[in-house]
């Protein structure tokens, strides 16, 4: 049985929060009492959450094949994991959206974007609960339709990144997937629409194999990130 990589994405993240699987319409609500001079937002929450899986020829043998290259590979993944923090930041990650267009390409013109605080690395729950319980409220708040923020504004929109992972695959090759939640709001308390889901791009030279190679492995990096946001935008949202 072999397992495609696009299963095993989503079965990395899945896990990590819960929403609808495609857009949707939310049931209207009484619209929110704009606050004076609001003006149009649109909150964003980069990530820490990096996740990565490194799968080799024994993944064409079921579950126990992918269990055994999980722990042959186990230490490269760390440190891919550790290269994705330190080349894609949260800072970075807002860079890339910037040169991407990242009002234009969701049709916002004229939005203010508001920075929120990075969505949590998964596997710090266990030594920080907090985060698990401050992460746990605001996946319920998400599933709930309701706005993340105490924000007024009669023009609202969200955009969250729950997870990057990178995947290594013998017979896939190496791809960077990227997930988000986009919510519109309109000047409702509640969703007006909802998009879930997650996108991949190839990756060729990250992680880099020498020193001399480090800056293309960035830049390739940073512009799967980019691309994965174009085509999560016309793949999930504009439908």
């Amino acid at each position: 049985m072999t397992i495609k990589p696009s299963f095993l994405a989503a079965l990395a993240a899945g896990a990590f929060i819960a929403t609808p699987l495609a857009a949707q319409d939310m049931a209207a609500e009484a619209p929110v009492a704009p606050a004076a001079d609001a003006g149009c937002e649109l909150h964003v929450w980069p990530t820490h959450n990096y996740l990565g899986l490194n799968m080799g020829l024994l993944s064409g043998f079921g579950v126990v094949g992918v269990l055994t290259d999980m722990a042959v590979h186990e230490g490269r993944v760390a440190s891919v994991k550790d290269l994705m923090a330190d080349y894609l930041g949260p800072d970075v990650q807002m860079a890339e959206l910037d040169k991407a267009g990242l009002t234009r390409t969701l049709k916002l013109d004229g939005y203010r974007i508001v920075l929120e605080e990075p969505t949590p690395f998964k596997e710090d729950f266990k030594a920080h609960p907090e985060l698990k319980a401050r992460w746990k409220a605001m996946n319920a708040e998400i599933k709930a339709g309701r706005r993340l923020t105490d924000s007024k504004s009669g023009c609202y929109a969200e955009l969250i990144t729950t997870h990057i992972f990178y995947h290594k695959a013998a017979l896939y090759g190496s791809n960077l997937f990227t997930g988000w939640i986009y919510r519109e709001f309109g000047d409702k308390p509640q969703a007006k629409k909802t998009a879930t889901g997650q996108v991949k791009n190839p990756l060729e030279l990250f992680p880099p194999k020498s020193a001399e190679n480090v800056q293309v492995a960035k830049d390739e990096l940073r512009d799967a990130f980019s691309k994965d946001f174009v085509e999560y935008v016309q793949k999930k949202v504009m439908p």
